[in-house]
């Protein structure tokens, strides 16, 4: 697969933008709240914030690790 082009990514960010702002538009029609809106948004963009992936991937590991070794005590 080729790598994305600058003019690739901008197409593609303008077509997620305008498809997620037609299920935004949705999400209100069918009665949800503004703030309701806004906070759903807002848990997307934590699910997907790569540095608080990566601090759940470290503590993750540190977990695993710690039950391996209580696991050889």
């Amino acid at each position: 697969m080729e790598a994305l082009t600058s003019e690739d990514k901008k197409e593609l960010c303008k077509e997620a933008f305008q498809d997620i702002s037609a299920i935004l538009a949705s999400l209100r029609d069918q009665g949800l709240s503004d703030l309701e809106i806004f906070e759903f948004g807002k848990s997307l963009i934590d699910h997907f914030d790569p540095i608080k992936m990566e601090n759940l991937k470290k503590d993750s590991d540190y977990q695993d690790a710690l039950f391996r070794e209580a696991n050889d005590l």
